[in-house]
């Protein structure tokens, strides 16, 4: 008879289940942990006298994770029957585990306030790899040498075991803090703390402290209004603040928190907050042992929050914070809550490096990411990590301009949009079916899958900047005294209309024409979230064969200005609007084509207005997205491989 422990979790990623292993050898019971595509399993013999015991542990051991679902525990002759996941040694990059940090505050601890703390199943390991496998030596701590407690741990530590990147204060990287009059070096306990409280107390007095974190480099100071703060993320550095500064959801609370701290927009509910952000803002918990320190130190100091920047090395501020080794960043990750659907919406820090399947053996390259073969799999990390590719065949993403050396037999090139909607379906299993999609980024378009090949159903009529107000005049009849007007109101806004840059694409212009702060769909998505009406109005989204419009939706757009409507309904509008024309396309679509599967693709959904718009309008048909990779450009390396 078998005591079973069952955890929902919807990843293929292992360093939960990992963890858990560590913990059974750090607790001395005997027990199995497997893994499937959906669930973890705890297996131990019911005459186990300690399972009670255990269980407790394991509930303040275990984070908290974006992939974890519900729990449920039961007694069976046989063990569970299921696939078990394959599992390849691929670095991490997500936060510390229960385990780390707890060495990383105390004093006791030869890791203590050590900023490069981590082990086998957590923290940032990634940023060290210069190549693979994922080796010791194939990483920038190639030029450390453990000393004999890290040596020890190598081989009785259940959380280091083997592990390539071990160290600690004896013998790992000293980290420094500058000004424009010196350096101080941190070695040991007492200067490492001493750094992290000069760092805090400069950014308490209103100074700014550039930060060399694991994820890139980040300017913190306390925000105030300006420019800066319109670009900045806030960071938490008090998790008993959040609540009382946010208004928050449960699954948005522990998302924060979780190991995989991602960044997320939410809306904000104190006055402070709104009067620095508006209604909403974006947000993460310390997600490194560096960023982590520094706020255990801000905390003290009674500061709840800060804001920072990412930025490069060049960027100006009164303090810098920086170490010696080299490291590769990835895109921090965004992700998007509603209710209990959670999708990525961009960024590779947690969802890359990726084991796909590759029927094809082929390679692909797409925004910066390679899908490459890894002892015998096929893994998807950063094309900057390596420094030559052999292949027989290449995929490259349309417009993408490939810096290393790929030798290959054949080269072809693929859309965005065609491996978009390829992605969800591999993900789903239904690359066999028909599907309708709708992939939605810069522009609209409406494709429909055969089973064999993507095809595009409905594209939006071709826009660029070029002669924009000529082409504005020459839309309809009326339509060049609405450009006299506005050229009348708004003389400024039209001459900067008339020299736009040939890259802009229609959401940069709306957003310009509008006057929100900063420009792009972002804008408009933060401006949205400010409207608290009941309904919008109708934005123009199409004016012949049913094909969206970008002139006439800058148009419209230019109307309501005119018109004096607020930016802040304008913004929700034109969500509302797209909602709209989605809602009144697809069914005629699934009516003409025969197939009730529909895939919704690209970053524009990931805004709660527009979210909520198409499940009301097209909810009945069930829409699928990706669920472990990011809705937005990165699905795409991955998604060649099966075109």
């Amino acid at each position: 008879m078998y005591f079973i422990f069952e955890i929902a979790f919807s990843s293929h990623k292992s360093y939960i289940k990992n963890l858990i292993k560590s913990y059974i050898g750090l607790f001395g019971i005997k027990a199995e942990v497997l893994q499937s595509a959906e669930k973890i399993y705890i297996i131990i013999d019911k005459e186990e006298p300690q399972i009670e015991q255990f269980l407790l542990g394991l509930e303040t051991f275990l984070p908290a994770s974006l992939y974890m679902g519900k729990s449920r525990h039961y007694f069976s002759d046989d063990k569970p029957d299921f696939q078990e996941i394959e599992e390849i040694n691929l670095p991490l990059n997500i936060s510390l585990c229960p385990n780390c940090q707890k060495e990383l505050f105390d004093i006791n601890s030869n890791r203590y306030y050590y900023p490069f703390t981590s082990c086998n199943n957590c923290g940032g390991q990634l940023p060290f790899l210069q190549n693979y496998p994922f080796e010791r030596k194939n990483s920038s701590f190639k030029f450390l040498t453990p000393c004999s407690s890290c040596q020890k741990e190598l081989k009785e530590n259940p959380f280091r075991v083997g592990y390539p990147l071990i160290s600690c204060l004896e013998c790992g990287i000293n980290l420094k803090i500058r000004d424009h009059k010196s350096t101080r070096y941190a070695n040991d306990k007492g200067s490492y703390k001493q750094l992290f409280e000069v760092a805090a107390k400069a950014i308490y007095k209103g100074k700014t402290v550039l930060v060399k974190s694991l994820n890139g480099y980040r300017k913190f100071f306390i925000p105030k209004e300006g420019d800066e703060v319109e670009r900045s993320i806030t960071l938490f550095c008090n998790a008993r603040a959040l609540n009382s500064k946010l208004m928050l959801i449960n699954q948005e609370f522990n998302a924060l928190l979780s190991i995989e701290r991602p960044i997320l927009r939410v809306s904000t509910k104190s006055d402070d907050m709104k009067a620095l952000f508006g209604s909403s803002t974006y947000v993460k918990y310390p997600d490194d042992a560096i960023t982590m320190l520094l706020s255990k130190e801000l905390v003290d100091l009674g500061l709840d929050f800060i804001a920072f920047i990412e930025c490069n090395e060049d960027e100006d501020a009164d303090y810098l914070v920086d170490f010696d080794l080299p490291i590769e960043v990835q895109k921090d990750i965004k992700l998007f809550i509603n209710q209990d659907t959670k999708l990525f919406i961009n960024g590779e820090r947690v969802v890359f490096p990726l084991v796909v399947d590759n029927p094809k053996r082929v390679t692909a390259v797409a925004n910066k990411l390679a899908a490459f073969t890894l002892d015998d799999k096929t893994v998807v990390d950063l094309l900057s990590r390596f420094k030559s590719i052999e292949t027989k065949e290449l995929r490259v993403l349309e417009g993408e301009s490939v810096e290393i050396d790929i030798k290959a037999k054949k080269r072809s090139l693929f859309r965005q949009r065609e491996a978009s909607m390829i992605s969800v379906l591999k993900e789903y299993d239904l690359l066999k079916e028909k599907a309708l999609s709708i992939h939605f980024d810069s522009n609209l378009y409406f494709l429909y899958y055969n089973g064999f090949h993507v095809v595009d159903i409905l594209k939006p009529i071709a826009f660029n900047g070029d002669d924009f107000w000529d082409k504005i005049k020459s839309l309809r009849e009326g339509s060049d005294r609405l450009v006299l007007n506005f050229k009348e109101r708004y003389p400024k806004l039209y001459e900067e209309l008339e020299d736009i840059e040939r890259n802009m694409d229609i959401f940069d212009i709306a957003s310009k024409i509008m006057g929100l702060k900063t420009e792009g769909i972002e804008a408009i998505s933060k401006e949205a979230l400010n409207f608290y009406g009941k309904g919008g109005i109708l934005i123009d989204t199409k004016i012949r064969d049913k094909r969206f419009d970008s002139y006439a939706f800058l148009a419209s757009i230019i109307s309501y200005k005119l018109a004096g409507v607020e930016s802040s309904m304008l913004s929700y509008s034109i969500y509302e609007s797209f909602g709209d024309y989605i809602g009144e396309i697809i069914p005629q679509l699934i009516r003409k084509f025969k197939c009730t599967t529909v895939v919704l693709s690209g970053e524009s959904f990931a805004n709660q207005a527009l979210y909520a718009r198409v499940q009301k309008n097209i909810g009945i048909y069930k829409p699928i997205m990706n669920k472990n990779i990011p809705i937005g450009r990165e699905n795409g390396v991955v998604d060649a491989l099966y075109l």
